[in-house]
């Protein structure tokens, strides 16, 4: 055997592990595929920020982040002191595609869609709201 062919059959070796090891590490950290249409069951635990805005909200439920997209302002969602998502009647389920709102004290603000996002990127937007 060449041994100068070695190392460089070690090199290729390593660069194989690593480009099958990279997908996996990857899939942990990428938040959910968006959930345009479909459904969140809502937790007890949960957090909505909505300082600075009335186009959209964040939540957080349990460990999972989100951008809550409403179809139009809401204006109600900054200042209202109660605010619960509900779908065609029912609590603690958040669907995108206009069939949620969010009940605030004095209005109903339907909800376009729903994007996730990552712990971090929540934790960012949800500190420049604050601001």
């Amino acid at each position: 055997m060449n041994m100068s062919s070695l190392p460089a059959g070690f090199a290729a070796l390593a660069l194989i592990a690593a480009a099958l090891i990279a997908p996996a590490s990857q899939a942990a950290d990428t938040p959910p595929a968006t959930t345009g249409d479909s459904c969140i069951a809502l937790s007890e635990d949960q957090q909505i920020v909505r300082a600075g805005a009335d186009r959209d909200v964040l939540l957080r439920n349990g460990d999972q982040h989100y951008r809550v997209i409403f179809t139009a302002s809401c204006n109600s969602a900054v200042t209202s002191r109660r605010l619960a998502f509900e779908t065609q009647g029912e609590s603690n389920q958040l669907c995108g595609g206009s069939r949620s709102v969010l009940k605030t004290d004095r209005a109903s603000c339907t909800v376009e869609r729903i994007e996730p996002l990552e712990a971090a990127t929540f934790q960012r937007m949800a500190r420049q709201r604050s601001r």
